[in-house]
């Protein structure tokens, strides 16, 4: 017979499926971005948005623009890092502490929060005319406004206390007690 968990408040304020999205997937996905960029700048760079008539200039990229990518491909990279190692220690050692776990998950999440917003706004600002010609979009463009929604709804929803720990409604009724 399978057990079952006892109703009440959740137990923490980073349950399985927000670590599975924040912990695990995101992560994946910065570093994924990062190796892509790094095995072929130029194509990454390419893809960022639709070019005109005739298509990306041919030849390599400038050594700055060369730079820039790559620098910037090591940031999300980084990111995705920094959300493995604080959310995992976040779970590992304040498990027992959900209010003080919520306080640490939410420092790394408000931020990240506010750049999904402007990643998407400034992506969405930056196609211009060809935001509404979504047949010439690259594959890569897809991805970044589908990644970045499947990022910002669940941030959302964890922002808004779904399914976690929530330490002002669920940490009031364990000092009424």
């Amino acid at each position: 017979m399978p057990r079952s968990r006892p109703l009440g408040p959740p137990a923490t304020a980073l349950p399985s499926v927000y670590w599975g999205v924040f912990g695990l997937y995101e992560p994946m996905l910065a570093v994924s971005g990062f190796l892509g960029a790094m095995a072929d700048p130029k194509k990454a760079h390419d893809a960022q948005a639709p070019w005109p008539a005739g298509g990306a200039p041919d030849g390599p990229l400038a050594r700055a623009t060369q730079v820039t990518m790559l620098q910037l491909a090591h940031v999300v990279g980084l990111l995705g890092l920094i959300n493995f190692f604080v959310l995992g220690a976040a779970r590992k050692y304040l498990f027992a502490q959900p209010a003080l776990q919520e306080k640490i998950v939410c420092a790394l999440l408000t931020p990240l929060l506010i750049a999904d917003f402007v990643h998407i706004s400034i992506t969405w600002w930056a196609l211009g005319d060809h935001r509404w010609s979504i047949g010439e979009w690259s594959m890569l463009l897809w991805i970044t406004f589908l990644t970045g929604l499947s990022l910002l709804i669940p941030r959302v929803a964890w922002h808004m206390g779904v399914g976690r720990y929530v330490d002002r409604r669920d940490g009031q009724a364990s000092r009424k007690i």
